[in-house]
């Protein structure tokens, strides 16, 4: 099993050990402790499991093979299970953040010009992973070299107006529109925080009216963008679209204070 270190095995699952679930690799049993389960799973016996093997150790009484549910190389190796672009390395997985049982955000990069990276990865292969992990939430973005523009991408679905990113300090000034402010930040402060995990940047977001009042964007900046959004605003965006912005805000405008804490 040294060779299936870093990889994703199927197991069988065989009982609880207290807290701790013992799982049939086939020639060897694994353990699959408390800290490694996603919280909220529940096995029953003789269920088949992925897990991704983090280490194998050489004991006395043959191989102890750690094993987890959490660690965000499964959802790598599961996308390469599922997808030919990715497991073929056209398309690469530059990065990831998750939170497991909840959320993941990966960031892909393709080296064929003709292909889609987000393209190859959503669809029919993204709800096997999702099934796997069982419902976890799995944003797909672009990877790009430039540091704003990552931000602002790991920030989707978050509507953003400018990126300041420094790369020395690795630090980031995000301004967003008013109305996307919450949903930027998200429930519980938890699509800024995998942003900034899956960037390496740490990101301070302030809306219009915050950006205005300690002078990074003009005063009369509210009219300007106003007389835009009157402009175009039937092209850029549809009902449908600011409905739900507006639902997201409202469901997440709880977690404003917590974030900024």
């Amino acid at each position: 099993y040294f060779e299936k270190e870093k990889d994703i095995v199927t197991g069988v699952v065989q009982r609880y050990i207290g807290k701790n679930v013992s799982v049939n690799l086939g020639k060897a049993d694994a353990i699959l402790t408390e800290n490694e389960q996603v919280k909220g799973e529940k096995f029953e016996p003789t269920e088949r499991i992925k897990l991704y093997v983090v280490e194998v150790k050489n004991t006395t009484k043959g191989p102890k093979i750690l094993v987890s549910r959490t660690h965000p190389e499964l959802v790598k190796r599961l996308f390469e299970a599922e997808v030919t672009e990715v497991r073929d390395g056209i398309v690469e997985i530059k990065s990831i953040a998750r939170e497991a049982g909840s959320r993941t955000k990966i960031a892909v990069w393709s080296n064929d010009p003709d292909v889609d990276p987000v393209g190859a990865c959503v669809g029919m292969n993204v709800g096997a992973v999702v099934n796997e992990l069982r419902g976890e939430k799995i944003d797909i973005i672009n990877w790009s070299d430039n540091p704003a523009i990552l931000i602002e991408n790991a920030l989707s679905p978050a509507k953003v107006i400018s990126v300041m990113a420094d790369p020395d300090e690795r630090t980031a000034s995000v301004i967003v529109p008013d109305y996307q402010l919450s949903l930027a930040i998200g429930k519980e402060g938890q699509n800024a925080r995998l942003a900034a995990r899956l960037t390496g940047y740490k990101i301070d977001i302030k809306n219009e009216t915050q950006a205005i009042e300690s002078g990074e964007i003009p005063a009369d900046y509210m009219n300007m963008a106003e007389n835009y959004e009157d402009d175009y605003q039937e092209e850029e965006y549809s009902d449908e679209e600011s409905s739900a912005d507006e639902e997201s805000e409202e469901e997440v405008a709880d977690d404003l204070d917590l974030y900024e804490e």
